[in-house]
């Protein structure tokens, strides 16, 4: 037992918590923490940070050295730095004025404050700069550095802190609960760089609820100081570890090619372990857990690994030796569950109601690895273009589940239930054309939390699983590994993915992509009307003069059906879609209507058979999932014999009756 006074020791037992062990020295692993045959990206923001962790005060005390490259084509005059702990510091912050102290459900512990501060600043080796600090912003999130020295273009500058910081309890990702620490956005980080050649400025915003990061590729050095009784899991590789006298531990991990750095400490932490198998070689997937999650943790385990093999051969193969996967206590999980960073995610969903077959969890660790994907290789401005992360992600992730579990079954399979993960997660939201936000909008001027989600993540997915089936599966999934191996690495823009798209599958996508990203609604697909009458020779009165005959023939008693079905798609976004039309006999055929909004937003289908048409649906495979038409989707044909006709006119007349009695 870890030696401890008799007054901690009856602490723990009021408590109920287990006793805390010296936990065993992890191995160094071996592998180096890059493993693709090509080298890493231009290092732009690299750090060489040295942590402390203190669990009783729940405090980090820091030392960091970044090095940074100045790549634009304008000298650099001052520099910019996120202090995203600031955002927990009180209720004028940015974050904590748009979120009330609430976000994704969970809420802020009352009275528990996080915070940093910056205490020392050292560029180039020179005198302290704290004094010339500042806060530019509407909080203390933004920093800047003003520079003696411009950093020239293609230059390299140094900037060593000293900074301090409180963690809250565990909430927005980031903090403590009880023994366990998540510790995430922990370090002062520089901003990035942007615009044309020769006009770039900072991008550096406050930190708001509905955003998350923004940040250069670089080659991370983090020394850490814990005590030996807690297990840690960081970005990266372990590559070195040893005992002080003073019963702390120090792990040093290094990652390259990364944009973040994130670690957790908790002392009752096991783990799976399993590997995947890529281009690159196998990637060590590794799955923290308490004992009680066991049974949850092999399943994230496997989601896991099923992730990184199919993302690294459908989009860019995997390059980092390790993917880690931190399932937080439950008690924990609202605060630090479901999240992304490079080589690291932190997964949810353990709960009695997500048994065996019901795939939440699975769905939260397929989601959180894609992210290393599209965020941690593909590095899009999630503060402008959140759905280039998110909802490229969320589209990928559905794709996946498909592919992993089974298309019918990939969200729910229990007992007799049968659902996708597409159509789980759809239900779960409001209708498209109830959303008052377009795709292509930053992130922090979404009208509210559905609305960000509901579009962000929901809205892009359907939109893209609805243009891959407008282009073709296969023509598709090549654009997208195009997009992956020429933006890898790099910030790419919704230009950059339009613009690929459209050069691999050979046709313009702006009659799709235009509204789909830049408009409100959806598609909204309905069936209009069906009719059926029995052909006939045409009655009436033909010729002239002598000539002049009655025609009153009635149809053969076997004579075909003339039928038209017309469909129609009120929403704003024009999709070409399958339409199936079943006949009387039982028999079903498939008509395609190409919409690329070129023409009206309606069309008829003119069929002539022996057999009326019964029904008609829309879509029936469901492959159009930017579509609000819900039930409108399909109908029924009504007998066709003169008592519709008859009901019709009845209806008809007191109809505009009613209206003429009314005044409408």
């Amino acid at each position: 037992m870890r030696r401890a006074t008799v007054l901690a020791l009856i602490l723990a037992a009021c408590r109920g918590a287990p006793d805390v062990e010296v936990v065993p020295m992890p191995g160094v692993e071996k592998s180096p923490p890059w493993i693709a045959p090509t080298p890493p990206p231009p290092a732009i923001a690299s750090y060489a940070i040295q942590a402390t962790l203190d669990v009783d005060t729940h405090q980090v005390r820091g030392r960091e050295t970044l090095t940074w490259v100045n790549t634009g084509k304008d000298p650099v005059k001052d520099l910019a730095f996120h202090l995203y702990m600031n955002a927990f510091k009180n209720e004028d912050s940015v974050f904590w004025k748009e979120s009330r102290g609430k976000m994704r459900g969970a809420r802020a512990t009352k009275g528990s404050w996080g915070w940093i501060e910056v205490n020392a600043i050292s560029v180039d080796g020179g005198p302290d700069k704290t004094a010339e600090m500042k806060f530019p912003g509407p909080d203390e999130t933004v920093m800047e550095v003003p520079l003696e020295t411009p950093v020239a273009p293609g230059a390299t500058v140094k900037v060593t802190m000293l900074f301090e910081e409180q963690l809250p309890v565990v909430f927005a990702r980031t903090g403590y609960k009880g023994d366990f620490h998540m510790i995430g956005q922990w370090f002062p980080k520089i901003g990035v760089r942007v615009g044309e050649p020769g006009q770039e400025k900072w991008h550096c915003e406050p930190f708001h609820l509905m955003s998350e990061f923004f940040a250069d590729f670089g080659n991370y050095d983090v020394t850490l100081t814990v005590p030996d009784t807690h297990v840690v899991a960081a970005t990266g590789v372990l590559v070195e570890a040893r005992d002080n006298q003073d019963d702390t531990r120090v792990l040093r991990y290094k990652a390259e090619g990364v944009h973040d750095f994130v670690w957790m400490a908790d002392p009752f932490m096991e783990i799976v372990k399993a590997s995947a198998h890529t281009e690159n070689g196998p990637v060590a997937v590794w799955v923290y857990y308490r004992p009680a999650q066991r049974e949850f943790a092999e399943r994230h385990l496997a989601a896991a690994v099923k992730t990184v093999e199919w993302l690294s051969k459908l989009v860019y193969p995997y390059p980092w030796a390790r993917m880690t996967v931190i399932d937080p206590p439950p008690d924990a999980s609202s605060g630090a569950g479901g999240m992304e960073y490079p080589t690291l995610v932190t997964t949810a969903g353990d709960s009695v109601f997500f048994p065996e077959g019901v795939r939440l969890p699975e769905f939260v660790t397929v989601h959180e690895v894609g992210h290393n994907w599209f965020q941690g290789i593909l590095a899009s401005n999630e503060v402008d273009e959140a759905w280039l992360d998110e909802g490229m992600n969320e589209y990928i992730d559905n794709y996946l589940m498909d592919k992993i579990y089974s298309e019918e079954a990939s969200g729910i399979e229990w007992g007799p239930f049968r659902a996708s993960m597409a159509e789980t997660r759809l239900v779960s939201i409001a209708a498209f054309r109830e959303l008052p936000d377009i795709i292509a909008e930053k992130s922090y001027e979404f009208a509210d939390y559905l609305s960000y989600g509901g579009v962000t993540y929901s809205k892009t997915a359907a939109a893209m699983a609805t243009l891959q089936h407008a282009v073709g599966d296969q023509k598709f999934l090549a654009a997208l590994h195009a997009y992956g191996k020429e933006m890898g690495f790099k910030h790419p823009t919704e230009a950059d993915l339009v613009r690929v798209l459209e050069r691999e599958t050979g046709q313009k996508l702006d009659w799709f992509l235009g509204p789909a990203l830049h408009q409100t609604g959806a598609a909204d697909l309905r069936v209009r009307d069906i009719s059926c009458r029995k052909k006939r020779t045409s009655r009436g009165v033909f010729g002239r003069g002598a000539k002049r005959k009655v025609v009153d023939a009635e149809p053969e008693p076997d004579a075909p059906r003339r039928c038209e079905v017309l469909i129609e798609n009120i929403g704003a976004v024009p999709v070409p879609v399958d339409v199936e039309i079943a006949f009387a006999d039982g028999r079903r055929v498939m008509k395609h209507w190409d919409d690329h909004g070129q023409g009206p937003r309606w069309h008829r289908f003119e069929i002539e058979d022996a057999q009326p048409v019964v029904e008609v649906v829309i879509d029936p495979k469901k492959r159009v999932e930017l579509d609000d038409g819900g039930i409108y989707r399909s109908m029924r044909a009504e007998p066709e014999d003169e008592a519709v006709d008859t009901a019709a006119a009845h209806a008809q007349f007191w109809t505009q009756s009613a209206m003429q009695v009314l005044g409408l």
